[in-house]
């Protein structure tokens, strides 16, 4: 039992929720391209998904927004679809960095006591370390089968954050979690990363995702980008040359 962290079941779902063993896991935090926030968000709104609980923490933040679909939104999110046997974990933010290791905790063993038959987490791998074509690399804990055609993640690479206690929590409770980390830009969200992520959680689970929205919300990111670039250099030239006719 964790004093500081408590996983919350709404009452009405306390039997459906039964339904719902091996079933499929889902999470994600704001990391590079803030992949697995995205990714997370974008298929709870595309499967329409029901809240069926929140994760309360000790040091919660102090805030809340209404958004397209619930008049009161928490920082830790749990939906679900009990047909599709699927739940996603949407984290709108980073847990306090005092309970971040009582956090993944109480996830992987919440997750453990439930017999969800696999856990797929999403982060982001910066792109500077691409080595050829590929969108994405992997890896998973020891008691997780599945495997994936692309290349795993370079020996030596390192996860940070939250996710990497997530996954260590996951393999020290014997959790079969596999990480998914599509290539993302670290310092802009990167919807074009979160929509690799997405089409490979729609191949593993043969559920239909269809990600044009991210797509199309990419091109507008990377355009805008590319203006502030091009402003920016310009104001440089321009800079520049203003100095060589003083």
């Amino acid at each position: 039992m964790h004093k500081n962290v408590k996983i919350v079941i709404f009452d009405e779902w306390h039997e459906k929720f039964r339904t719902l063993k091996n079933s499929v896991f889902i999470t994600g935090f704001p990391g590079f391209g803030a992949t697995g926030y995205i990714a997370t968000r974008y298929i709870v709104s595309k499967l329409k998904l029901s809240r069926i609980g929140v994760i309360l923490t000790k040091y919660m933040p102090e805030y809340t927004l209404r958004d397209e679909e619930l008049d009161v939104v928490f920082p830790y999110e749990l939906y679900t679809d009990t047909e599709r046997k699927i739940i996603v974990l949407v984290n709108h933010t980073l847990p306090s960095e005092r309970l971040r290791t009582e956090f993944a905790e109480a996830i992987a063993e919440w997750i453990k006591n439930k017999d969800i038959k696999l856990s797929i987490l999403i982060g982001g791998l910066d792109t500077r370390l691409r080595e050829g074509n590929e969108e994405l690399r992997w890896l998973k804990t020891s008691k997780c089968d599945v495997e994936l055609s692309e290349p795993k993640m370079s020996k030596g690479l390192y996860i940070i954050g939250p996710l990497a206690l997530l996954i260590m929590m996951m393999e020290l409770n014997r959790v079969p979690a596999l990480v998914i980390l599509p290539y993302a830009e670290p310092l802009r969200p990167d919807p074009r990363a979160a929509a690799v992520a997405v089409r490979k959680v729609s191949e593993l689970t043969g559920m239909r995702i269809d990600t044009a929205e991210l797509i199309s919300y990419a091109k507008i990111i990377e355009e805008t980008e590319r203006i502030r670039r091009e402003a920016e250099e310009a104001t440089r030239k321009l800079s520049t040359s203003d100095r060589m006719y003083i």
